[in-house]
């Protein structure tokens, strides 16, 4: 059960997030995106505007800073290097979580609806 709670929380975060890309980008209007995401307030979605425009804001003075500050040392410069990929790994893996997350969710909605409406949606496999 904790499980399902997850993956909803997680869709419903990655829902949010297309949303506000959508708006930034100009794609969709505040009230657009509301009617297109079944979004009742619009406090939500500045909300969630701000939230992702304050984690850009701190993505980008952690990159000035780290500029700021060049390695005095091959060593330091290895570590930074380093912690750098690190980082890229876990939001290259946190990516990958949420396309993992994604593909279950439209699995599973294929299933539901060929059980509901009695299709066959997805292509079966030709290999033999």
């Amino acid at each position: 059960m904790e499980h399902l709670f997850l993956f909803r929380k997680q869709a419903h975060e990655l829902k949010m997030r297309q949303m506000v890309e959508e708006i930034t980008c100009g794609r969709h209007t505040i009230e657009s995106a509301m009617s297109k995401y079944q979004v009742l307030t619009r406090s939500t979605v500045t909300k969630w505007l701000a939230r992702v425009r304050q984690e850009e804001q701190a993505r980008t003075q952690a990159m000035e800073d780290n500029l700021k500050k060049p390695p005095t040392t091959l060593v330091e410069h290895v570590v930074q290097h380093a912690d750098a990929l690190t980082g890229q790994v876990k939001q290259l893996q946190k990516q990958l979580e949420q396309a993992e997350l994604q593909v279950l969710y439209y699995k599973n909605v294929i299933r539901v609806a060929e059980q509901e409406l009695g299709l066959s949606i997805e292509k079966k496999s030709a290999t033999k």
